[in-house]
């Protein structure tokens, strides 16, 4: 292994070093916090899931793709002509935010934390004026992956921000605010994408970002201070360029993508047995397995150092977010999908639907905050959370073409305060138990979570659409052999009105309700393994605030540059 592992990042602090720590007053917290959330809401706006059919198909419900793109689909597709890459309108940018989030780590770890989070934002504002002046599908799929990598860094960093200004007792309520704010943004994207697509041009959906972007840009450039305290870890340019971990980094891309593409043309483009798909399934077993073997290999230097996962609290947290993400997500997308397909309704109106989830995610975000600020056990979040998702799951995987409007809704009360209450848990308890001498760790720790929260939404999603489709395609071969799955692929998920009539509409809503109930079935699955590994959590008691007064990256002499 590359170097020693506990000697990385570690720093001398003293007792006086700790007594001078001192955190943004009410006024700059305020400040800051405003600007975080700004900054926040613009890059959350854009956070897309994955289509459900695959590449193969037109305008399938835009809102599956989430964010303010979902809606502009149908009019991107209309302009480029390429409806083999629409899929990569969301996978691009979604791939992106999980793979590069322990590589922001390593950014906020070793440059001034204002520095790299004004980067995420401008790397972000690049890749929206890239998609929006796109000429072609091609420029439009690399701009939303360099929206991703920028989006990644915004959203992590602002975790850190909160970590690096505000004192240890005011940083769940922070957080749960951060999320909600978060939450809410994701899912009211595809109202306005709706609202510009239709008022003004699709481009306008990534347009719009640069007045919002700017203005964040500004306020951080004025306004965003970090205490005194919060300082880079001294490191030569060689030292920083091998803790990015470029190879890791290459490898986990390259695995994702033969991930999607195996799952994407699996049953829908080509069969299972197709040597293609086999093949790109290999690659993705072969490559996810160099991926642990070169983390092992570069030990602290890696973007997802193994060695962090040797505690309980942190390999079990991270599970834990790696899954309760599945379930959110499944139902995240897919509940759309029944509202446009199955019920009619129109992409705006989905989004309208979605409401009672961001209102209860925010209250539980909200709540989670204030329960772990006051008693300092968000075990307690952690165990009712998926307690209450699990509940939620259950009513959606009950729902049938004629469930009623308070069926769905209240479905969403249950679920959305159960995301809400343990979104936040893991990320606080985390951190708070990292070893403050332990710079690297720390920082690490963060985001190795939160990159196993993002990643498992790549592998689920994809999981999910092949699911979707592949149920689809089966049922309606069994029950209506004459229907061609290229027509169920061309009609699209909103559109299956306008191709189908009588028994064959019948056939395929049907197929699309079996579809849906096996998505909902899968985040049933991932809501109940949430809950079994809650309990192995450790039920710890968070350290006082007086017992945390530390710093998270003295600028002392340290061993990182062995």
């Amino acid at each position: 292994m590359a170097d020693n592992e506990k000697s990385e990042g570690e720093t001398s602090l003293t007792n006086s070093d700790n007594n001078d720590v001192q955190y943004a007053t009410s006024s700059k917290l305020v400040a800051i916090m405003v600007i975080i959330n700004l900054s926040t809401m613009v890059a959350a706006l854009d956070l897309p899931g994955n289509l459900p059919l695959g590449g193969s198909r037109n305008d399938a419900d835009p809102n599956t793709l989430q964010g303010i793109v979902a809606t502009a689909i149908p009019a991107i597709t209309d302009d480029f002509h390429s409806l083999n890459q629409i899929a990569w309108y969301g996978s691009a940018c979604f791939i992106l935010v999980g793979v590069t989030s322990s590589t922001w780590g390593k950014l906020f770890t070793y440059f001034p934390a204002p520095i790299a989070y004004m980067s995420a934002l401008v790397l972000y504002l690049i890749g929206s004026v890239i998609a929006a002046a796109a000429p072609n599908s091609t420029a439009l799929i690399v701009g939303r992956a360099i929206q991703g990598a920028g989006c990644s860094g915004t959203l992590s960093g602002s975790i850190l921000i909160i970590n690096f200004t505000a004192a240890p007792k005011s940083r769940p309520l922070l957080i749960g605010i951060w999320m909600g704010v978060f939450m809410g943004a994701t899912v009211l994207g595809p109202l306005l994408g709706g609202v510009f697509t239709t008022a003004v041009t699709w481009r306008w959906c990534f347009w719009i970002n640069l007045p919002v972007g700017g203005l964040a840009l500004v306020l951080q450039f004025f306004f965003l201070r970090v205490p005194k305290h919060i300082k880079p870890v001294p490191a030569t340019w060689k030292e920083i360029i091998l803790q990015l971990d470029f190879s890791g980094l290459i490898i986990l891309t390259t695995s994702l993508i033969s991930f999607t593409l195996a799952l994407e043309w699996g049953g829908l483009t080509r069969s299972w047995s197709d040597g293609t798909v086999i093949a790109t399934l290999i690659v993705w077993l072969v490559l996810t397995m160099g991926f642990f073997a070169n983390e092992w290999f570069l030990g602290a230097r890696a973007m997802m150092p193994l060695y962090l996962f040797k505690s309980r609290m942190t390999w079990a947290s991270c599970l834990y977010a790696w899954l309760a993400n599945c379930a959110n997500f499944q139902v995240l997308f897919y509940l759309p999908i029944y509202f446009q397909s199955v019920k009619g309704d129109s992409a705006i109106m989905s989004g309208v639907y979605t409401l009672p989830f961001v209102c209860f995610y925010a209250l539980g975000s909200i709540l989670s905050g204030l329960w772990i600020s006051k008693t300092r056990l968000p075990i307690a979040a952690e165990i009712v959370s998926p307690l209450l998702a699990l509940v939620g799951t259950i009513l959606f995987h009950q729902m049938e073409i004629d469930t009623s409007k308070a069926w769905y809704v209240g479905a969403q009360i249950p679920f959305g305060l159960g995301i809400g209450l343990g979104n936040q848990a893991p990320v606080t308890a985390l951190q708070a138990f990292a070893k403050p001498a332990e710079v690297a760790a720390t920082v690490g720790i963060v985001f190795t979570r939160i990159a196993c929260q993002t990643i498992s939404g790549a592998y689920f999603n994809t999981a999910a659409q092949s699911v979707f489709a592949n149920t689809i395609y089966k049922r309606v071969a069994a029950t209506a052999p004459e229907i061609r799955p290229s027509r169920i692929s061309e009609a699209g998920a909103a559109g299956l009105g306008d191709i189908f009539s009588g028994q064959q509409l019948n056939v395929v809503l049907e197929a699309y309700m079996a579809g849906i109930k096996n998505v909902f079935l899968f985040a049933v699955a991932a809501a109940a393994a949430s809950v079994l590994v809650a309990l192995l959590i450790p039920p710890t008691r968070l350290p006082a605030p007086e017992e945390t007064k530390t710093d998270y990256r003295e600028n002392t002499s340290s061993s990182m540059n062995k």
